[in-house]
């Protein structure tokens, strides 16, 4: 009997589409997730992992239907999984490349330091690549033939992995972004799909310029072709993208903050009829916004959660700088 066949696995992954595909794989264990959209919204620090449990099931329940609850997204529920150490002999995490799965990670590691024992087995798989798969966004793409060869390619998780998740989850959690800035630039391989995906995130700051987001301004750019319909629009959001970044909720919530700036920068039609039947027109000022005649915050304002950075009337404005690739402040 092999030792696979005898070791208890929790398997830890970055959403249901992969603990399924797990589970289809035949891969042995118990199966449960981490996947907080840590980009969107405020992920405050100098608060106990208890205090920002509450502030973003709080900013959760802001995104959901009147009414609606998805079980899935229970923070506690995830955490509570994996302190009963007593259910499992090893603990495998499942992640990506891409920004949502590398917050996750720095995340739930510098969790697991803190609170399992020092002996606990915690092993990694992180791939941003796959053999016969070009452009590979992730774990959900691959058959459960494919995904299950993966099991053998864990690693434990090394102390300087550990350490450097720790340092990565502080500085995003600081009301400035300099940290996480100069951090990016800094030794990252113990995790070394880390830097591409924080410079993916500090790239969602206000741009020199024009003030706009990068995804902002593709979706400005999708408009400006416009009429176009909201669910043609979401997956040309990732023309140009190395890595999966927007969801569909992250997407519509863009769409809600551009179509009801002050003036607005997009006009939607149809929205009464559900989002696949919506679709979005540029208007004249997201036109001026868009050409770079017109800057973004100074015509609409901004109030934004950045990790731990708050984007608001009287605080910093940090820009990020496109030609030199670096964060500044207005």
């Amino acid at each position: 009997m092999t030792e696979e066949a005898t070791t208890r696995f929790l398997h830890v992954a970055n959403g249901t589409c992969a603990t399924r595909l797990i589970e289809s794989a035949g891969i042995p264990g118990r199966r449960s997730i981490w996947a907080d959209p840590l980009d969107d919204g405020p992920v405050p620090g100098g608060l106990s992992d208890g205090e920002l449990l509450d502030v973003r099931a709080r900013h959760l329940a802001g995104k959901s239907k009147p009414g609606e609850v998805d079980p899935v997204n229970d923070l506690r529920a995830w955490r509570a999984v994996i302190e009963h150490q007593q259910a499992y002999d090893e603990l495998v995490l499942w992640f990506e490349h891409d920004l949502f799965d590398q917050l996750n990670l720095v995340q739930i590691l510098t969790w697991i330091r803190d609170r399992l024992d020092a002996a606990a087995a915690v092993s990694l798989i992180c791939i941003g690549a796959f053999p016969g798969r070009p452009g590979f966004k992730g774990l959900g793409e691959l058959t459960a033939g494919e995904l299950a060869p993966l099991l053998d390619t864990r690693q434990r998780v090394t102390a300087a992995q550990y350490a450097l998740a720790d340092q990565a989850w502080r500085a995003f959690r600081e009301p400035s972004p300099m940290a996480l800035d100069d951090l990016r630039q800094a030794d990252t391989s113990a995790l070394p799909f880390l830097a591409a995906a924080l410079t993916r995130f500090l790239e969602e700051y206000p741009w020199t310029g024009d003030g706009l987001s990068r995804s902002e301004r593709r979706l400005l750019q999708l408009a400006g072709d416009g009429p176009i319909g909201l669910a043609a629009a979401f997956p040309r959001m990732h023309d140009g993208e190395a890595a999966y970044y927007i969801t569909d909720l992250s997407f519509a919530a863009l769409v809600e903050t551009l179509s009801r700036a002050a003036p607005p920068l997009i006009s939607v039609a149809g929205a009464t009829a559900g989002f696949r039947h919506a679709s979005m027109t540029l208007t004249e000022v997201g036109r001026d916004v868009l050409t770079g005649r017109r800057d973004r915050v100074a015509t609409c304002g901004i109030d934004r959660w950045l990790g731990g950075v708050h984007l608001q009337p009287g605080a910093d404005l940090w820009r990020w700088d496109g030609e030199r690739r670096r964060m500044t402040r207005d």
